[in-house]
């Protein structure tokens, strides 16, 4: 009987270990001919905060933005945004000088050797956030999701009830959200 709880055990073990190799992404011993070039390319980008601003206001016009923004889309707050624990804090306003509309649209996020590492971007309004994205240099070879489907986790559009309630003064400007059951 112990012999056959051990065996069952080693068989278990061995199909966690091919589970686990299975799905280890394999790595070339050697470079691609372009690699060289895509990770000085990487390497040089956003040396400063100015540098992200710029990206992130090139990235996210502000038409983008105003359609991005819909009350359906505005922050879960039980959802988490990204922590700061690692490098330097590194944080940027877009739009400084221009009418948007809302409070601020700015952004946060990590530097490690003088280099972006990641970062958090986010617009508000009275007492309304949106969370726009969360990102690191790779997110810039993609395009934004401008009008992402607001059934998601972390839009209040698909909190519960007890979730959705705003106390802001920007009630008039907003349709309410769908209440879902």
């Amino acid at each position: 009987m112990c012999s056959q709880r051990k065996l069952c055990l080693q068989i278990l073990n061995l199909a966690i270990l091919m589970t686990m190799w299975g799905c280890t992404p394999s790595v070339p011993d050697t470079p691609s001919g372009n690699s060289s070039e895509v990770t000085t390319e990487t390497q040089s980008k956003f040396a400063s905060a100015a540098e992200v601003t710029a990206a992130l206001e090139a990235r996210w016009s502000l038409d983008d933005i105003k359609t991005y923004c819909v009350p359906e889309r505005r922050h879960n707050p039980t959802c988490q945004n990204l922590v700061t624990d690692v490098g330097v804090t590194w944080e940027g306003t877009l739009y400084e000088n221009e009418p948007t509309g809302f409070d601020s649209i700015s952004w946060y996020g990590t530097a490690v050797e003088g280099r972006l590492h990641e970062y958090s971007l986010g617009v508000s309004r009275g007492e309304n956030y949106w969370l726009l994205e969360i990102g690191n240099v790779d997110s810039f070879d993609r395009q934004p999701r401008v009008a992402p489907d607001p059934s998601g986790p972390c839009f209040i559009g698909s909190a519960p009830p007890e979730n959705q309630e705003s106390d802001n003064s920007d009630s008039d400007l907003f349709v309410e959200p769908v209440k879902r059951e």
